[in-house]
This record gives C-alpha cells, sequence and structure tokens, in this order.
C-alpha cells in the first residue's frame, strides 16, 4: 500500500517568505489575496495570478506548504558584505557546497543577462552570494519540507539549473537523496528549439512557445 505521504509531496514555493514549519492552508472564509499577503507572497512583483493554477493544486494535493523565499533585508547584508552575512541557519549548506569554476561562470552569465548587461563589475560578487543566499534557503526548506515524504520545489529556471542552483546543494547535503529537476523552457520568437546545452540543464526540459513580453532592457 502506498502511504498518503508517498501520494501527496510536500510544495516548497520561492514565492512565498521563507518559514521553518508549514503554511497553514487558508481558513474558512479567508480572502486568497489575505492568505498570500500573511505569507509574504508578493503579489505584485510575482504578477499574481500568474501562479494561482500552481498554488491551487498545491493546497488541493500536496501533503504541506512551504515558503522558501528570503525578504530583501536579509538579502541585502549579504549583497554588501558577501556570505557571511548570511543567516547563521544557511552556513552549514553553504560552507559545504562553495562555488566551483564552472558554477560560478553560470552565476555570472545569469547576472549579465538578467541586467542587461548593465551590471557594474563591482557588483557580480554580491549579487553572486545573494543568488547562493537564495538557493541554499530554498535546498534548506526542501530539505525540511521532505523529511517525511517527497517534497517539490516551485522556483524560477535560474534556482533549479543542476549547474549552478539548488540541485547542485542538495548533492552535496543529501547524496542518498533521489533530485528530478525539471525545467520549462521556451521556443525563442522564431520558433527555434532551446539549445542542447540548455535543455542538459535539467533531468526533463518541457519546452513551450515563446510568450510575448516586452523588452526588458528597452529604455535601460
Amino acid at each position: 500500500m502506498i502511504s498518503a505521504a508517498a501520494r501527496h509531496p510536500a510544495v516548497v514555493f520561492e514565492q512565498f517568505a521563507q518559514s521553518s514549519r508549514p503554511i497553514p492552508l487558508p481558513a474558512a472564509g479567508e480572502s486568497r489575496e489575505g492568505w498570500l499577503d500573511a505569507h509574504g507572497f508578493d503579489r505584485k512583483g510575482w504578477k499574481w495570478p500568474l501562479h494561482e493554477a500552481v498554488v491551487d493544486a498545491a493546497i488541493k494535493d500536496g501533503r504541506s506548504l512551504w515558503g522558501s523565499g528570503l525578504s530583501r533585508d536579509t538579502v541585502r547584508p549579504v549583497v554588501m558584505k558577501g556570505l557571511a552575512a548570511a543567516p547563521e541557519w544557511l552556513h552549514p549548506i553553504l560552507t559545504q557546497s562553495p562555488l566551483d569554476s564552472v558554477a560560478q561562470a553560470a552565476i555570472d552569465k545569469e547576472l549579465f543577462d538578467g541586467h542587461c548587461g548593465k551590471l557594474p563589475e563591482s557588483m557580480y560578487p554580491g549579487m553572486r552570494a545573494a543568488q547562493q543566499v537564495r538557493d541554499a534557503s530554498m535546498a534548506q526548506t526542501l530539505l525540511l519540507a521532505g523529511a517525511s515524504g517527497p517534497a517539490w520545489l516551485i522556483a524560477g529556471n535560474g534556482h533549479v539549473r543542476s549547474d549552478m542552483g539548488v540541485p547542485r546543494l542538495l548533492r552535496r547535503a543529501a547524496p542518498s537523496r533521489s533530485v528530478l529537476v525539471i525545467g520549462f523552457l521556451e521556443r525563442d520568437t522564431t520558433g527555434a528549439m532551446p539549445t542542447a546545452a540548455e535543455r542538459r540543464l535539467y533531468d526533463i526540459a518541457v519546452v513551450t512557445p515563446a510568450t510575448v513580453r516586452e523588452d526588458p532592457c528597452a529604455g535601460m
């Protein structure tokens, strides 16, 4: 017989504020917006209701819900002072998995592309450290949530990349646990598939049509 814990995963969200215990589910009569706000989900920043279907599915079928997102007040000292300013509870997992040159280069390229090539060189070490700390929070919360059964992480592709993100930390922190990484990638505006190198960053790459967006670099 398959246990309830095996059938229903814990679900960890990047979008909710980090907590060392599960998020209480919405109470009877509680508005969804009020519940999101109470648990640190930045509805404007995350363009709610973009994630509504995923959140609803987790509420319906998840064993428990967890938040792993760190506040700006927590990350800001890391940007200014480096990993030494990270929360104490993240030091062990960060120390256990220092960045190698491959992971550092991958993060730096993401920073370059994500800031349209405009990020000053002096900012790279601090921004790289911030990425590491966010990844460490997700990995540590995933380990807590998965203590009694499977756990899923809902996060951006950069955080779940096998070469530089949460999977890299989990390989060191929990080598006996199985990890499956699924990335959602888009075709480009010409309809071309992501490159083989991009797809190899995930165990399973789900490719969707291109989404029409405003140019994030316009006017920078």
